[in-house]
């Protein structure tokens, strides 16, 4: 039976959650945080306070509980992981970083299980800080706790930074389409304005050709009569001097 269920525990079980093939989706990424140190919270609480005082198949049954718990903190870092590793670049070295202070946090946690259930379990001295040091197991669950609130607390100061920055673009980003429909606006406004022009040049331009019509018409008309007015003359100068000439004459 032991050996069964140590073939369990090595037994890779299938991820919880499919990993974005797009950019990172950061409240799945909270999420999946927030899943992973409830579990590892968990598992602190049933290897400081719960499988030590238990006995026979009670706890063997608390045992395969945390086993549990721990393969369902393994699927939750690796989706985080995968989170991580689509995020964008700014913040990618930073969400790698706490994916792997988890992944020493789960290691540390799943060896202290191991030794929980050989019955060689003690809380080291180095270990103080994560598991709260000489005040017992309910101190080492709460310190476990604070650690990763404040960690959860860094990601929402992230995330809220994010969103402000996101904000700000899309507001930049309407400013910039109102900017460009008042451009568009003012350019058919010019645009009817040129249109019109041109058609107030056109009909001066008829104008002038009617214009210059007349004139030349006109300018026909005065050399005519100029003509007519020479001819007239001539005849008239004809007349007297035949009209002289024969008074002289007789």
């Amino acid at each position: 039976q032991q050996q069964q269920q140590q073939q369990h525990i090595r037994q890779p079980q299938p991820q919880l959650h499919s990993p974005h093939n797009t950019a990172m989706s950061s409240e799945h990424f909270e999420s999946l945080e927030l899943d992973f140190n409830e579990n590892m919270q968990t598992v602190s609480r049933k290897v400081n306070q719960q499988i030590p005082n238990f006995s026979g198949e009670q706890r063997k049954a608390a045992i395969r509980a945390a086993q549990k718990e721990l393969e369902r903190a393994s699927d939750l870092l690796r989706d985080m992981d995968q989170e991580a590793r689509s995020a964008p670049p700014q913040y990618r070295n930073k969400l790698s970083g706490k994916v792997s202070n988890y992944e020493r946090d789960l290691q540390r946690l799943k060896a202290d299980l191991t030794a929980t259930a050989s019955g060689t379990y003690s809380a080291p001295s180095g270990r103080t800080e994560l598991l709260g040091g000489g005040g017992g197991g309910g101190g080492g669950e709460i310190d476990y706790g604070t650690n990763q609130r404040q960690r959860v607390l860094d990601a929402n100061q992230t995330l809220y930074s994010t969103n402000d920055r996101l904000q700000n673009a899309r507001r930049i980003g309407e400013e910039s389409e109102a900017m460009g429909q008042n451009i568009l606006g003012e350019l058919g406004t010019q645009r009817e304005t040129i249109i019109r022009t041109g058609g107030y040049l056109s009909q001066t331009d008829a104008d002038l050709g009617k214009s210059r019509r007349v004139l030349n018409s006109i300018a026909r008309r005065i050399v005519t009569n100029k003509i007519i007015l020479m001819l007239i003359i001539a005849v008239l100068i004809g007349i007297l001097g035949m009209t002289i000439y024969l008074k002289l004459k007789h």
